[in-house]
């Protein structure tokens, strides 16, 4: 029985990392920026890139700023400015993948 909860729990929190299967962010990558690490998740119109890295009480434009940066680095497309919302620990984003 302890096994079977061990592995539940291990199974939840390797499910953290990724994008929610509904979002249809089918690509994934890692960057860092700013000082920053970021686990992004992707596809060719919307981006989400959550901080992975524990840094206290950063600051929401300076995250916001190194999110862009590590998708940029991580998708090779260009966010759309204006678009970038969310929090310290998640920030989602359009993107213009065009060049691609």
């Amino acid at each position: 029985m302890r096994i079977v909860i061990l592995t539940g729990l291990l199974l939840a929190l390797a499910a953290c990392n990724g994008a929610h299967p509904l979002d249809g962010l089918d690509r994934s990558g890692t960057a860092s920026a700013g000082g920053h690490d970021f686990r992004v998740n992707w596809n060719l119109t919307t981006a989400q890139a959550t901080r992975t890295n524990p840094t206290w009480r950063p600051e929401v434009a300076a995250v916001a700023a190194a999110a862009v940066q590590a998708t940029e680095a991580a998708t090779g497309c260009r966010v759309k400015p204006g678009s970038v919302t969310g929090d310290i620990a998640l920030m989602n984003m359009g993107l213009d993948c065009t060049g691609r």
